[in-house]
Order: C-alpha cells, then structure tokens, then sequence
C-alpha cells in the first residue's frame, strides 16, 4: 500500500507523489550541457528525492551518476587530507556497488591507498574518467554538512579548476556536478592558506544559477491527489482540492505532503471516502499543533538570528510593506531557510501556515514577557 511521506527520500512505488517530470527535465537540461551548480533550497524541499529521480534517470541513458553524501560519517574525516581522501574514494566505491553494467569499481579499490592528498586525488580522478565510455556526473547531497570545512572548500576549488582545464582540453573531468544543500556554495568563503583570513574567493563560482522552480505548482499537485483518487477507487474535486492545498502552503513540498499525510491519516482516518475543503481546514488546525522536525528547524533559524526575527515580526505584527530586495542580506537569508519570499514584489511570510505558527510563536513569546515585567498594560496582539 502506497502512503504519504514527510521523511526521507521519496520512492515512486511506495509513496504517493507529485509529478515532478518538469522539473527533472530542467535539471537534466543542465546536466547535458555539462553545468557545474548547486540547488540550494530549504530543508524538506524535495532536493534528496529529486536527486534521486534524477540518478534513476541518467542511468538510462549514458551517462554514469555517482550519487554519495557526507551524511552520518565522523568530523575526524575533514581533519587530514589523506583520510578525507581515502574516505570520499571509499564512498563512491560504495556507491558504484550497486550500480548495473561495469563501473570500474575495481580500479578505485585497487588505488585507494596510492592516495593522500589532492594532487594525488586529481590524478586518479583522470585516470578513472579515461577509462570510462560514459559520462560521469557527481552529485553530492548534504553539503551543508562539510561546506563550512575547509578541507571539503578546498576539494571543491580542486573540481572547479579541473572544469576549467577541462574547457581547455588539458584535463578530465565530470561530464557535470551538482551538489544539493540549504546554502549556496558559491556564496561561502575560501580560506586561501592556513595563515590567511578568509576571503571571498568563492570555491564554486564556474557554477551557473540554479533557477528551476521546487515549489509545487496547484497542476503539480493534483497529480498526486488523482493518483491517491485512483488507488483509493474515489471520486474527488482534484482541481478545488489542490488551489486550496496551494492556498495553505505556496506549494512548499513538505507542507503539502504534511497536509495530505493528516488528511488521510487523522482525518479521514484511512476510510474511503472523498477529501472536502472542510479536511483541509481540519489538516491546518492538526499541523499548527504538532511538533515536527520542519517547525523546530523553522522556529531555531530565528531565534538564531535576532535581526532576522525583528525583521519577520514587524511583517507579521506590524503589517510593514517591504520592498523585495535580492541583494538584501536578510531577505536573502529569510529566503534561503523559506521562511520568506517575493510576492509581486514585497516581502511576505511564505505560506499561510508558517504565518500562522510564527504568529502564534512569537505572540506567546510577548505575553510570556509582558507578564514577566508585570506590564498590566500588555497590548493585545490577537485582536490585532
């Protein structure tokens, strides 16, 4: 039976799904011509699940994808070069155990240990590539987890500077690169030697932008609701029943499957029967009420930031109308962990369901406060 998922990677035959096919053509646009780029989302975007997509795809056709992620292993590995290196080799030759056809597994097993640094790394990486018929993609998921790591920066500047030797018929390399995390590569700082300060030498800046749309669109997530329809035997009002999913959550891919999942879970309660408007609002009341990893994520990112959270509460409090402003630090912050967006042209909260939980958030944080000052005077926000 298939369900809906809200953790993990998405599976098409075991989780119901959103049809994401034009998304994945865009991103594999990318990848035949050969780009370097980084998609840079929130967490619970979908970025793991369209990678994964995305790898199935490719291995289709002729290209070889290498899918790894530095998730789960020790920080003892970014503290010497020659065990990050035996230890990013190590997870590709994992990798590449279950891949069909020959990968040339073998050949990374045999040479491993000749490596210990990245001149070393660089020259394997070659040797590897001219053997191969296909074309070799890397992706590498999770960077969050190594980018502020100065050894991982430095391997990263290491494959930019074999693409542009590439480029100039001088070396081998990735047919392409992608690399999936919350923030942008190429916005971090390189450290250029150990003596140094960091500057803004950014390790990743061949790579193009990464303009492909990850929200869920109302026409996106109606292939998900007919394929539930299908599978439960129902007969629903798909296209009212997906504006309205789109209504709550701007098409935030974990929101919209959070929604479905209590619908059909502590709603409907697993009966067969059609989903109403009315499940939705129930949906809405059920997940302000819940804790989830997303919303404790969302809520840490600003308390984390006291500048980011006056600047989201004079939105939601004092009803400010901001001027949208790529270059701003802020906005581009409150952007990047999808707390805000751009709505014709103004700064809004991104989805009515984080408006309301940050609302309710920081309206307790002010009563808790009014009543620690003995502020008899509290002013009442939620008649507001």
């Amino acid at each position: 039976m298939k369900e809906f998922n809200t953790t993990g990677v998405c599976i098409p035959d075991k989780h119901y799904m959103v049809d994401i096919t034009n998304k994945l053509d865009q991103i594999e646009s990318l990848v035949e011509k050969g780009k370097y780029f980084t998609i840079n989302r929130p967490r619970q975007y979908g970025k793991t699940s369209s990678m994964y997509l995305l790898e199935k795809r490719l291995e289709k056709k002729d290209y070889l994808p290498i899918f790894i992620s530095f998730e789960g292993i020790g920080d003892d590995v970014f503290k010497a070069e020659d065990k990050f290196c035996k230890t990013l080799l190590s997870i590709i030759k994992r990798d590449l155990n279950y891949k069909k056809g020959e990968t040339y597994k073998e050949f990374i097993r045999e040479h491993i240990d000749e490596v210990d640094n990245f001149a070393e790394l660089d020259n394997l990486i070659f040797k590897y590539i001219d053997k191969l018929d296909e074309k070799v993609v890397l992706m590498i998921d999770e960077v969050d987890k190594s980018s502020n790591n100065q050894l991982f920066l430095s391997f990263i500047a290491m494959l930019r500077d074999k693409y542009l030797r590439r480029d100039l018929d001088k070396d081998k390399t990735f047919h392409s690169v992608i690399l999936a995390g919350v923030y942008d590569i190429k916005n971090l700082k390189l450290k250029l030697r150990s003596n140094e300060e960091e500057k803004y030498n950014s390790p990743w800046n061949i790579a193009v932008d990464f303009e492909v749309e990850m929200d869920f669109n109302p026409a996106e997530i109606k292939t998900m609701l007919k394929s539930y329809q299908e599978d439960k035997g129902l007969e629903m009002n798909i296209e009212e029943l997906a504006d309205k999913l789109y209504y709550y959550t701007s098409g935030y891919p974990y929101l919209v499957s959070k929604m479905c999942q209590i619908v059909d879970e502590k709603v409907v309660l697993g009966n067969k029967r059609e989903w109403t408007e009315k499940d939705l609002e129930q949906a809405v009341k059920i997940i302000l009420n819940i804790k989830s990893v997303n919303f404790d994520s969302l809520i840490k990112n600003l308390e984390n930031d006291e500048r980011l959270y006056s600047f989201v509460e004079s939105i939601i409090y004092d009803g400010r109308k901001i001027r949208y402003n790529q270059n701003n630090e802020l906005i581009n912050k409150g952007e990047m962990f999808g707390i805000l967006e751009n709505k014709e042209g103004l700064v809004k909260v991104h989805n009515k369901i984080y408006e309301q939980l940050i609302y309710d958030y920081m309206s307790t944080n002010i009563e808790i406060n009014s009543l620690a000052q003995k502020d008899i005077n509290f002013y009442n926000y939620k008649d507001n």
